[in-house]
C-alpha cells in the first residue's frame, strides 16, 4: 500500500512538473515583439532588414499581413514602430512609423550617418514624412491628450543638428496603448565613431559613464538637458560596452552598446 501511495506521488510531481514547464512556441528568424493593434486584437511583427519590410503575424503564429517599406538606394531599416490600425488615423488600415540609415563617407575612415523616417499604411501611402527622423516615441502631454514625438538628427554638421517634431494624435484610447519612457535604446548601435545615448527626463546636470567589458571606465560627463548624449567613441576598441545615467547620486539601470 505504501508503494502505491509513494508511485501515485511520483506521478503527480511528474505531471505537474511537465505541465508548468517553459514550452518553444516558434522561432522567428529576426527580432520579434508584439503590438495591441487595435483595441481588442494582439499581433506580433518583426522587421525584415534585407527585406526592407514589417511581417506581421497571428497570435498563433500564421502570417498576418506583409508591409513593403520603400527605401531609397543604400538605405537600410533600423527601427519600426507603433504598429497599429486606429494611431494615426480611423481607417482600418494597418500603419506605421519606420526610421531608415545610410552611411555617408567623408574620408578614408571618417562618415556619419543619415536618417530618415516616415509613417506610412500598409498600401504605401505616406501620412507623414520626416528628414533625419532616427528615434521616435509616443508621449503624455496633458489629459486624454498624447503626442508622436520624433527626434532627428543632421549629423552632417559638427556639433551635430537635432530637431523634435511633434504630431497630434487623433485616438487617445489607441495612444495609451504605445506609451513610452525614456530612455530608449542607443544609436546607431553598433557604433562607429559616436553613439546617441537617450536620456531619462532631459534632465541637466545628470552624470553618464561608461565602461568596457573588463570594468575600465572609459567616459564620464554631465547632461546638459538635451534628449540625447552623444559620445564620440573614435578609435574605441570593437566590443561590448556599458553605460549608466546617475541622477541625485542613484544610478539607473545600466544598458550596453557595442562598437564594430
Amino acid at each position: 500500500m505504501r508503494n502505491r501511495i509513494i508511485i501515485i506521488l511520483l506521478c503527480l510531481v511528474a505531471f505537474f512538473s511537465a505541465s508548468g514547464q517553459l514550452n518553444l512556441e516558434k522561432v522567428y528568424d529576426y527580432s520579434l515583439t508584439s503590438t495591441k493593434i487595435n483595441q481588442t486584437d494582439y499581433k506580433y511583427y518583426l522587421m525584415d532588414v534585407p527585406g526592407s519590410q514589417c511581417r506581421i503575424y497571428n497570435t498563433d503564429h500564421s502570417l498576418w499581413k506583409t508591409i513593403p517599406v520603400s527605401l531609397p538606394v543604400n538605405y537600410y531599416l533600423s527601427d519600426i514602430k507603433f504598429v497599429s490600425q486606429n494611431l494615426f488615423n480611423n481607417d482600418p488600415l494597418v500603419e506605421l512609423w519606420y526610421s531608415a540609415y545610410e552611411w555617408v563617407s567623408s574620408g578614408t575612415s571618417n562618415g556619419y550617418y543619415r536618417y530618415i523616417s516616415k509613417v506610412i499604411s500598409e498600401t504605401g501611402t505616406v501620412l507623414a514624412s520626416i528628414t533625419g527622423g532616427a528615434y521616435a516615441y509616443i508621449e503624455e502631454a496633458g489629459p486624454e491628450t498624447y503626442k508622436l514625438v520624433v527626434y532627428a538628427f543632421d549629423n552632417s554638421v559638427t556639433p551635430y543638428k537635432v530637431k523634435t517634431y511633434l504630431f497630434a494624435l487623433p485616438n487617445p484610447s489607441s495612444a495609451v496603448n504605445f506609451l513610452s519612457s525614456l530612455p530608449g535604446e542607443p544609436f546607431p548601435n553598433p557604433a562607429g565613431d559616436f553613439i546617441n545615448l537617450p536620456m531619462s527626463g532631459h534632465g541637466r546636470d545628470n552624470i553618464v559613464q561608461v565602461f568596457s567589458v573588463s570594468g575600465g571606465k572609459m567616459a564620464e560627463g554631465r547632461t546638459d538637458g538635451s534628449p540625447f548624449y552623444r559620445l564620440s567613441t573614435h578609435n574605441w576598441a570593437p566590443g561590448i560596452y556599458t553605460y549608466r545615467l546617475i541622477t541625485d547620486g542613484q544610478p539607473a539601470a545600466s544598458k550596453q552598446f557595442i562598437i564594430r
